[in-house]
């Protein structure tokens, strides 16, 4: 009996389940040695597959971690953009608050400025002095 022959015919019948009964019955019968290689290979694929399984969930696992990571990374990097905007945003504020203070009194010097016109025109021109000629 060959090799493929015998796994074929522990194929047909139940597959290991089978293989495990008739080493077990028929331990001097000629199929025996097969069943025990065949229950070896299988063994041997099962725990591959086991082992493959294991390493994608592995590969599946270091993926999630380095995604965590990478969302963890995103996140600091939005709350460092926000407080950079927050304090752009108070900075700005400042500044306007500021820039209004300026304005105010930039306003009251020109009117100062506007008045001390007025009276060195009304000296230059002689109204003052008429202007105390009719208060007398």
């Amino acid at each position: 009996m060959d090799k493929d022959a015998a796994y074929a015919e522990i194929e047909r019948n139940g597959g290991a389940p089978y293989a495990k009964q008739f080493a077990g019955r028929f331990p001097d019968d000629p199929l025996t040695p097969f069943c025990h290689r065949y229950l070896f290979e299988a063994t041997q694929r099962a725990e591959t597959e086991h082992d493959a399984a294991a390493a994608t969930h592995d590969d599946e696992r270091g993926f999630a971690l380095r995604s965590l990571a990478r969302m963890e990374a995103s996140s600091h990097i939005a709350q460092a953009a926000a407080s950079a905007s927050r304090d752009a945003a108070t900075a700005a504020h400042t500044s306007a608050r500021s820039a209004r203070r300026s304005a105010f009194w930039t306003m009251i010097a020109a009117l100062a400025s506007a008045l001390g016109v007025v009276v060195n025109a009304a000296l230059n021109l002689g109204w003052l002095e008429w202007a105390r000629h009719i208060a007398r």
